[in-house]
């Protein structure tokens, strides 16, 4: 608004028209810019099937980029471009010195639970008048039989589709005449139940969000459709190198018959076998307040909140639910490379890493501090700098340890180019035997000036309060965990990121995922000196 309005408070002249507009306005734009008017269409159908597309339409041809080895042009990244610099009243030139790094502020953390089980974390915060709620009922995927794959993902995908009193379309207007936004979505590990809200309209939104979490409508011609979309988007993963490879990632992780191998979607013939009686088994058996933690941030104070909560406390009963014991997966005692073949397909995907240690292990965040350099800092990155600035690989690649309280992984994960395939991954490969031997002050500085300053602004939003009431809640943090974080980063030393290094990223046990065209890079990926790379097209993808 400033820049077009030269005003920043013009957002309430803006407000003033939109509220304005009436209906013969927007017949009257409709007439004058859209009815009648020339338009270009186009339209995407399976191959051979040319009679879905739009009558009289015209096939595009389209030239596929070859993929040919040898074919990258040879560059100086050092030179740099010669220009006339604007005039300045000082020189440019000279990086002004650091400020002194700001104190962090901590948000002032309430913690309270229900007499159902339901454990409850705030944050009250009032500069805008919004609430931000977050209910996470742990299990999720990890509650379901191996037959039943999907059906925590279509029990939270029926869940808004319609209660016992409001239809869908009936359920959607109401959500939608508070200006609220309510989501129910089911992970690995949970099913979260989210919803924002003006402050004024909580009450409303609460409700609604409580008949939507209590009063499911079991609609049966909505299950059908949710099926459907279902097994549509896992056959989308099928033409999807970046979810082949996730899927193939996690069962050479966890093993093919671990239940975190599985993808969270289902497979083709469980979605189709599943009923609406089974989503009601799963429902009945595992959403229950004794496994949930409800995350709130916003214009509400901590009484109010409580007392808010007085009909879910009644009408939500709880019920025991046993979450299964989970063991740490085995990382590779040597490396191996995985090839999953995408004819002809022009980018290669790359996942690379292995089972590490899960959130709550005391190496966790030391562990994460010496990734930065490596991969977690963006373009401060060895791996951006090297193979996106220096080579121009790819367009983007990142490292990194995430985990839970059961365990984690070490993932490195990019898309280049497939005649460069092989080159990418003996790159990483010499960036991670050099790493800890190569790492230096500077590097120290760097990671210690963007950690330590950037906790500054790190709770500026509801979103990252919200994360932060989480990571206190699930791994059972102190509520002042950032500073204690704060003093692990000031403590470090290029030593201790050297040791962290060598006990942490060994590229000799790792597991190499390659997803791409395996009649040009298969046989080329033997040179990367990890034996006889393992084609896993029969053993692993979303189907199987």
């Amino acid at each position: 608004y400033n820049i077009f309005a030269n005003d920043p408070g013009f957002i309430k002249k803006d407000i003033e028209s939109i509220l304005a507009v009436t209906t013969d306005d927007v017949k009257r734009v409709y007439e004058k810019y859209i009815k009648g008017k020339n338009y270009i269409a186009t339209s995407f159908v399976p191959r051979g099937q040319l009679d879905l597309a739009l009558a009289d339409s015209e096939k595009a041809e389209v030239v596929e980029e070859a993929i040919v080895q040898g074919a990258e042009e040879t560059f100086d990244a050092s030179i740099q471009a010669e220009y006339d610099r604007t005039p300045s009243s000082f020189d440019r030139t000279v990086e002004p010195p650091y400020g002194s790094a700001p104190e962090i502020q901590i948000p002032s953390v309430y913690e309270a639970s229900l007499s159902n089980g339901l454990k409850i974390y705030g944050i009250e915060n009032d500069e805008v008048p919004l609430v931000q709620i977050n209910l996470a009922i742990d299990g999720g995927q990890l509650l379901e039989d191996m037959d039943k794959l999907g059906v925590a993902n279509l029990t939270a995908a029926l869940m808004t589709r319609g209660t016992a009193t409001k239809t869908p379309a009936e359920l959607e207007e109401a959500i939608d005449q508070l200006g609220a936004s309510i989501n129910v979505f089911a992970g690995k590990e949970s099913i979260r139940v989210s919803a924002n809200t003006l402050a004024k309209n909580y009450d409303e939104t609460l409700a609604l969000m409580e008949e939507i979490l209590l009063e499911p409508r079991w609609d049966e011609e909505e299950f059908e459709l949710a099926k459907q979309s279902t097994i549509s988007q896992i056959r989308q993963q099928e033409a999807n190198p970046n979810a082949i490879a996730g899927n193939a990632y996690d069962i050479l992780i966890y093993g093919k018959d671990d239940i975190r191998a599985q993808n969270r979607l289902g497979t083709m013939e469980t979605v189709s076998s599943l009923t609406i009686e089974d989503l009601k088994a799963y429902y009945d058996a595992n959403i229950s307040p004794s496994v949930a933690r409800l995350h709130v941030v916003g214009d509400i104070s901590e009484s109010e909140l409580v007392k808010s909560l007085s009909s879910l406390n009644s009408k939500w009963e709880s019920k025991p639910v046993t979450l299964p014991e989970l063991s740490q997966p085995k990382a590779p005692e040597k490396a191996q490379v995985y090839f999953y073949d995408v004819p002809d397909a022009k980018q290669s995907v790359l996942n690379i890493g292995y089972a590490a240690m899960p959130a709550t292990d005391p190496d966790f965040y030391p562990a994460t501090v010496m990734n930065y350099i490596l991969g977690g800092g963006g373009f401060a990155s060895q791996l951006t700098q090297q193979l996106r600035e220096g080579k121009g690989y790819t367009y983007g690649i990142r490292s990194g340890f995430s985990g839970n309280e059961y365990d984690g992984t070490f993932t490195i994960s990019s898309g280049v180019r497939t005649n460069v395939t092989l080159e990418s991954t003996q790159l990483v490969k010499d960036i991670l035997n050099n790493y800890g031997p190569g790492f230096t002050e500077k590097d120290l500085e760097t990671t210690k000036g963007f950690l330590i300053k950037s906790n500054a602004r790190a709770f500026e939003t509801a979103g990252a309060k919200l994360n932060m009431l989480e990571n206190i809640s699930q791994y059972g943090l102190p509520y002042d965990y950032v500073k204690e974080r704060e003093a692990i980063v000031r403590g470090m030393t290029v030593d201790k990121i050297r040791s962290l290094s060598q006990k942490y990223l060994d590229e000799d046990k790792m597991i190499w995922l390659v997803v791409g065209d395996a009649k040009t890079q298969l046989n080329r990926m033997k040179e990367l000196g990890f034996g006889e790379p393992i084609l896993i097209n029969d053993m692993t993808g979303p189907e199987k």
